[in-house]
Order: C-alpha cells, then structure tokens, then sequence
C-alpha cells in the first residue's frame, strides 16, 4: 500500500510543494558535479531514511565520498538500505561486507551468483538465461522526501574524475510527491525474491572483516578524496539549496517501471515490461529530441520512425561514435542503420571524444593533464517541446527485453526548453559529429562532420575511427548477439 511522502526536506525549496496543487517539483543536473553535490547533501540531511537502488556503485573516490556521507548519516541513527545489482560487484565483496556491519546499513544485491570473485562471470555464461538479466535501476531517496534519479551510476567516470572515460550524463532532482513513487518503486524491488540480504551471500564474520578491512580509511587519506569533497561542496547549488533558493520545475509526471520478475520470464512476455504501458498521448506530434548512448532500433522502432516521419515529425538523435562507445559492440549493429535512418529524414549525431573537455579543466580536484575520452550515458527524450523523458533505460535490445529499467515523464514545457539547450549544446559542431547521407548515382555512404582544432573537417568510415575500431565492430558483427546488447 502507497504510504504518504514526507515533506523532511522540503523547506530547502525555494517553492513549498505543499502550495502546487499535488504537483512535483523537478530541478535537472546535467552537471556532473551538482549531480554528486545533490546526493552528498541530501545524505547530510536526511533525518530517517537514505534508499539507493544502482546497477552499479563503484568503491573509487567518488564512491567513498557518497559512501562516508552515508556512514555518517548511518552512525546519527539514519536507516540505509542499499540495493546494488550483483554484476560487477562481486570483486567488492569485503568493502561490501564491512559496510553491512553497521547496525543501521543494510546491503542488498540483487539477481546475485552462488560463486564470488573469478568464478562469478563464468556463472553469469553458464546461466545467462536469468543471470544474464539485471536491474539497471537508478534512484536516490531521502526522507523519502526528496531523490535524485536518472542516468548517472556511482563512480569516477560519471563525475569527471576518471584519467580514461568522462561520461556525459544527466539526472533530476525532485522534490513532492513523485518521490513516494520513487520510494514505492524501491521498495517493491527490495522486497522481491531477487534481492538477497548481503549477509545471506558471503558467509563470514561481517564484524572482523569491518576490524581488518582499512582499504576504505586509506581511500579517505588520499588528497584525490579531500580534492574532491572540497570541490564539491564549495559548488554554488550547496549554497543555494541551503538558502533555500533552489527554484524547481513544478509538474505533473509519470513513473514507469519493469517488474522485478522480468529477469525470469521470457523476453516476449510483455506483462512485467515498461514497454506497451506508456501512455500514448505522449507519441510524438511535433518534434522529438533523442539523448541515448545504446542505440539499436528495433524493426518496431523503424517502423514507428517512418510513422513519424510521414506525419512530418522532426526528429533528432546523438548517440556515441564509435570512437567514444564503450561498447563496440552495439555501435556494430547500429551502424547497420545509420544510412536508413538518415535516409528517413532523421537528423542524427555522435559524440566526439574529446567533447566537453574543456567542462574538465582548471577543477581543482582534477589534474589539467587529465583529459579522459567523452562519452554519451545520458538516456533522455524531448517530445514536442512538452514532455521531458528521464531514466535508465537505454534503446537498445537489453533495455527492451532483459533488463529492469525506470523512465519518467515530466510535463512541463520550461523544462522541455532548458533541456533542449543542453542537448542544443552537447551536438554542437565542436562536441559531436553531423551525420550525412551522400549520394553519387545508385551509391550512397554516410558522412561525418565536426569542427577539429577550430577547422570543419569531413569523415568517412565511421569518422575515420581507425582500423583498430573498424576491425572490431567487423568481427562483432559475425556474431548472432544483436539481442543481448
């Protein structure tokens, strides 16, 4: 049963949402350090309860810094419940195991293997029909009163600080009553059969393993963890969201979710899925703006394209290059539509690597030698300059049918504005290349074009990424895996 969100932090919005009418207010933090700025505050003031549901939650720098916060929100009596899909945390196990010591932490996994550390891959091929499936989930509840949601996981490649890979992403703040769906959605997951109490997995002495574990103390001993804290709380949305002057996007909005049970029922079983339940007064009349970093249209997809497109709908796509994925694989088989979806009208974009570099400089946590490669993780959409589309699901085959995933529809047409100038900026002829179709009798090829080094320059064969590259998503495609990716 739906309980009633608390209004704990509201005050710290600059509207009281009590006054809007059953409306939310929603505030976007496509930049990466208010993004953390959000989460590390609201673990300081959280007064009852602290959720976080992730796909993945990385014990680097900006994983510890979250992590002390919620330490310290644990030892002044805050419950925490951690839910993290068990994919890539099973080298963790002792970080994992000496956080769930405290008496207020409660680590959960979910969807977990039988086997730990080397051999937890290998049971993930062996049973790859329900493990393979995993929760892609992405919410940050406080109180649950206010949350943060969206693209980013926890780690140093979602808030600049990672030496190889920056991450273009974007998430939402929210205050009202959104969040109990948000809090309703976590706690449904929690309580399925797919989440498994920590203690139940790693059967040790959680106690001496926190005694003897001191990798975590060292990590806060490190300048890169002052560097950073330090960054990140002298961001001017401290300040504003502690004067109170954080001036949210007050809307109507949806929540769809998977069911937890999509991990175990066959793929055409659309009864746990997101897919098919969206409300269809929000298909595209106008326009539609597409942010996604996993591109594989379906055939449905490019059915629904050509719709569109004869309705004289607009629409616009970035996604990665295949010099910024970090899955060649599924830029192999979305390059095989490229051609058809320019033929189509569709205005398409990939990322550059050495996008929003320039957002990296001169930050003082940060070495200015450090210039990671750029890559797209944003999962967004802009529909008719109305709706604004948030969340974790990608629009790719394992988005659409193995994976659990969370998307939200907001109403409201300022924020569809504000977000049409990031993307605006994120396709910019100096962050991402133009795609074009060129024709020369029967024979057509696609081109890429961005402006390098302050000259407009032209490409061909996937940008001219490299032979390397080429190579790669050459063999990739000999494989029948286009509906795992």
């Amino acid at each position: 049963m739906s309980k009633k969100s608390s209004d704990a932090l509201y005050k710290y919005a600059k509207e009281d949402p009590r006054t809007m009418g059953g409306k939310s207010g929603f505030y976007p933090l496509p930049n990466h350090l208010d993004s953390l700025a959000a989460r590390i505050i609201l673990a300081q003031k959280a007064t009852k309860s602290i959720q976080l549901q992730y796909y993945t939650y990385y014990s680097d720098t900006a994983g510890s810094l979250l992590m002390n916060e919620l330490i310290k929100a644990a030892d002044r009596g805050v419950k925490v419940d951690i839910l993290i899909d068990d994919m890539e945390i099973s080298e963790l196990d002792d970080d994992i195991a000496s956080l769930d010591s405290h008496k207020n932490i409660n680590f959960y996994t979910f969807n977990p293997t039988n086997t730990r550390k080397s051999l937890h891959y290998v049971e993930i091929g062996l049973y790859a029909n329900t493990l393979g499936k995993r929760m892609h989930n992405k919410a940050f509840i406080v109180d649950n009163s206010m949350a943060v949601f969206g693209g980013r996981n926890i780690g140093d490649s979602y808030f600049g600080l990672d030496e190889k890979t920056y991450f273009i992403d974007n998430d939402m703040l929210v205050v009202g009553e959104f969040v109990n769906r948000l809090t309703n959605e976590f706690e449904y997951y929690l309580a399925s059969k797919f989440s498994v109490p920590f203690k139940n997995i790693l059967k040790t002495d959680s106690l001496k393993m926190r005694v003897d574990n001191k990798a975590f103390d060292k990590r806060l001993e490190k300048k890169e963890f002052s560097d950073l804290e330090k960054a990140v709380l002298e961001r001017k949305f401290i300040k504003s969201f502690l004067n109170h002057e954080i001036s949210f996007y007050f809307s109507n909005a949806e929540l769809y979710y998977d069911m937890p049970n999509k991990v175990e029922t066959d793929e055409e079983d659309m009864q746990y899925h997101i897919q098919g339940k969206v409300d269809t007064k929000y298909i595209p009349k106008k326009s539609m703006y597409v942010v996604n970093p996993y591109f594989i249209p379906s055939p449905e997809m490019i059915a629904f394209i050509k719709d569109l497109r004869k309705k004289g709908v607009e629409i616009y796509v970035i996604t990665n290059s295949l010099e910024s994925t970090d899955t060649k694989s599924v830029y192999a088989y979305y390059s095989w539509y490229q051609a058809e979806l320019l033929n189509l009208g569709v205005h398409l974009y990939e990322t550059m690597p050495p996008a929003l570099n320039d957002e990296l400089k001169h930050q003082a946590y940060n070495s200015e030698k450090i210039k990671p490669k750029t890559a797209l993780h944003a999962k967004t959409m802009i529909i008719d300059d109305k709706y604004f589309i948030i969340g974790s699901r990608n629009l790719d085959p394992r988005s659409r049918n193995l994976n659990t995933e969370l998307v939200a529809i907001i109403e409201n047409e300022e924020l569809a504005l504000f977000e049409k100038k990031v993307f605006d900026f994120i396709t910019q002829k100096n962050n991402a290349y133009e795609l074009s179709l060129e024709c020369k009798k029967d024979k057509c090829e696609v081109a890429w074009k961005a402006e390098i080094d302050g000259k407009m320059k032209k490409f061909h064969n996937d940008a001219d990424a490299g032979v390397w590259d080429s190579i790669t998503i050459f063999f990739a495609r000999l494989f029948p895996i286009e509906g795992l990716l």
